[in-house]
Parts: C-alpha cells; structure tokens; sequence
C-alpha cells in the first residue's frame, strides 16, 4: 500500500509550534512579549517593534474574509473530488492576515467581510490542516 500524499511540508524548529497547535485543534501564531504585536508568517524578529522577545501562543480563530476565489482546477492531490475550493484570506483579530481555505460554505454565498472562524481538516494521512469555515 503506498503512502497518502502530503499535503504539507515538513514542519521545522521554526514552524512546529503552528503546526502541533492544528494537531490539539487550535490555532497558534507568533506574538511579541515586548509590544504585544501578533505574527504570521513565522518570523524571528517583531515586525512592529524589532524585539526578538517572541513566542507561541493561541489566538482567537476569529476573522473577517478579506478577498476570496475559487479553484477549479486540480494542482494538487489534495485538491481530487473537492471542486470548487474556496480560498480566502482572513485578517484575524489579532491584526494579521492568513492564507487559507474556507470550508461548509455555499462558493457562491462567500462575501468579504464575513465573518469565519478557525477550523481544522485532516488529509488522509492524518495531518492537521487549518481552515476557516463561516462563523
């Protein structure tokens, strides 16, 4: 038997943290012990203030659509029998901005401005994925 495909890369030392909190089913980002700034993508150095003082810690899974799309097309194993896919980015309340998919919603009712909350999808072979779906 072969093995599912991955649908992610390999998490590193400065990823884990992201990657193990999909796992437990939460969403955890970066954020700054100096200035209380949150971070996405992973960063070593606050992006407001410069501090290296950073660490992991949960946020909310709450936010807004930003903009969204849809994909038709299939690039990816992941993507086999799941046409159309929403992607979407969110501004967390946190004050970041995140890449991601939108899931148990309508393509066609997706709107900026809705609100969504974090969720979590596994691929066949077991990894977390984190997602949004409607709030």
């Amino acid at each position: 038997m072969t093995k599912s495909p991955s649908w992610l890369p390999a998490p590193d030392d400065s990823n884990l943290p992201f990657f193990e909190g999909a796992k437990e089913g939460r969403l955890r980002l970066q954020r700054c012990n100096d200035c209380s700034a949150w971070m996405f993508p992973v960063r070593v150095r606050c992006q407001s203030c410069g501090s290296t003082n950073v660490k992991w810690a949960d946020a909310s899974g709450r936010g807004t659509v930003y903009t969204h799309a849809r994909l038709q097309r299939e690039y990816h194993p992941r993507h086999s029998g799941r046409l159309p896919l929403v992607m979407v980015q969110v501004d967390l309340e946190e004050g970041v901005r995140v890449n991601t998919n939108l899931i148990d919603c309508d393509p066609e009712k997706v709107k900026a401005g809705m609100s969504v909350q974090v969720a979590i999808e596994h691929s066949p072979s077991g990894e977390a994925v984190v997602v949004f779906r409607p709030a």
